[in-house]
């Protein structure tokens, strides 16, 4: 305004001048990255199919690094046994002290912390019943007191219901509890897996959600402590890492018979394998159907990433890593429908049961008839849930397999052709078992009730599990 008509042209000159300055610098600049980029894309597939990995510290392609799987074997299962999962469950080699403790009352009743050992408990019990017995004390309530010290240990010096006190506090030690791991292992049949994919992990999810017993646990959930959280989640990693090591050194095992061998026989093997599983339990179809498409999958992505030229971004290992990753999108999507429609019909379940006992009537039959009606979409959710963790162990346990730098390149791909034919046969099997599946169902029309009877035989095989025994071991 100062300046007049003259400052306006400056002004607008100096916009302009301004504007185009930096759109052209700009310009400029995204032409060179651009450029830079088609000229580093055929090096960076190259390096990529070679197996180097990108140092972004140093900004250079560096050897990849040497995986071996004998030495990951001896450094994670060192002293380990393929019960110590089971073993860190009955508390034989992880101090109570880091155990989910959910009542401290017998603990509380002897004086001892709930890490206490078995000797310190015994001492502990004969200095409390010294001082407290009726005979050597005339203090109001001391029977009570006496009562309540040889009860407390009466169960803290029986390895068994001390777990299940632990575990579930006085309610579960008196009356038995439900062991989550056995109920989806009966429910699911898959125990008989346990060689190809170890022990599922539905059971450490869904366990003390489903099968608390006692007010204490919900106390014990809402006052647990951030580090003890952590230090469970660390706990369940480590045993996940286990679980894949364990698996990986058999798999290697079972190829390795491949390379070594006649292909034909190893795939007849493979088949007999499968067979065998389906005879004695034909609900795992499902399993071993998963179970085989996704060695035949990772086999062949494998396979086409160290024949092709252009490694895994060939358009056949696009094709397949895409086909992959719609079909985990695809569960994904079915299994969050199942979980809502699982919610639903279970709160349909639990409002019935309400109805029921206000009104004052008997809710046996209507309980029934709504479980039995849902027990398909749930045997549906829970076997959807498996499978997420079914495909997220095989993918690390292949990778382990495939990745074994101490045997040559020649080896791995043989050992990646030998995955391809397992899973090709226990694919075949599992199809031939569906169908005979299908035709029987269609003639007998009891697939409610076959769900019903899993589900009775999973809750009856947990109770038998987690029952405390009737008379104490010496």
């Amino acid at each position: 305004r100062d300046s007049g008509v003259g400052g306006c042209f400056r002004g607008v000159a100096l916009g302009l001048f301004t504007g185009v300055f930096f759109s052209l610098t700009g310009l400029c600049t995204g032409m060179f990255q651009a450029v830079r980029g088609v000229i580093a894309t055929p090096r960076a597939i190259c390096m990529a199919g070679r197996g180097m990995r990108w140092d972004g510290e140093e900004a250079r392609w560096s050897e990849p690094i040497v995986y071996s799987l004998p030495e990951e074997v001896s450094r994670v299962l060192a002293g380990s046994s393929d019960d110590e999962d089971e073993e860190e469950a009955e508390g034989s080699s992880v101090p109570a002290s880091r155990k989910r403790i959910v009542d401290t009352y017998y603990y509380d009743q002897l004086g001892v912390a709930p890490s206490a050992s078995a000797v310190e408990i015994r001492r502990a019990y004969f200095r409390q019943s010294r001082q407290w017995h009726p005979d050597k004390t005339a203090e109001k309530g001391a029977k009570e007191r006496f009562q309540a010290i040889s009860e407390a240990y009466q169960v803290l010096s029986d390895s068994a219901r001390r777990k299940a006190y632990d575990s579930h506090g006085r309610q579960g030690e008196e009356e038995g509890f439900i062991d989550a791991q056995v109920f989806f292992n009966v429910l699911l049949g898959a125990d008989a897996l346990s060689p190809l994919i170890g022990r599922l992990r539905i059971g450490e999810m869904f366990g003390e959600d489903l099968f608390k017993t006692t007010a204490a646990d919900e106390v014990a959930s809402a006052s647990d402590s951030f580090a003890q959280h952590r230090r469970q989640a660390e706990r369940s990693e480590i045993r996940q890492v286990r679980r894949q090591v364990r698996l990986a050194k058999g798999l290697a095992e079972h190829l390795d018979s491949y390379v070594l061998g006649d292909a034909d026989v190893f795939y007849q093997q493979a088949r007999a394998e499968a067979d065998r599983l389906l005879a004695k339990d034909p609900t795992l179809e499902r399993f071993v159907r998963e179970i085989g498409w996704v060695y035949r999958h990772r086999a062949e992505v494998f396979l086409v990433r160290l024949n092709s030229w252009f490694g895994g971004f060939s358009l056949q290992a696009l094709r397949l890593r895409l086909r992959g990753k719609g079909r985990k999108v695809g569960q994904q999507a079915n299994t969050a429908k199942l979980a809502v429609s699982s919610f639903l019909q279970l709160r349909k379940i639990v409002h019935e049961a309400d109805e029921a006992r206000d009104a004052q009537q008997p809710e046996e039959d209507e309980m029934s008839g709504s479980l039995t009606n849902a027990l398909p979409t749930f045997m549906e959710t829970f076997w959807s849930l498996s499978a997420h963790d079914i495909t997220g162990t095989l993918d690390k346990v292949i990778e382990r397999v495939l990745s074994d730098a101490s045997i040559s390149v020649e080896a791995r791909l043989a050992r990646a052709e030998g995955l391809r034919r397992r899973g090709a046969a226990f694919v075949e099997a599992s199809e031939d078992c569906a169908r005979k599946i299908k035709e029987a169902r269609a003639a007998a029309a009891d697939g409610d009730d076959h769900s019903r009877r899993r589900f009775e035989e999973a809750f009856m095989a947990s109770m038998a599990s987690g029952a405390r025994p009737s008379e104490p071991s010496d």
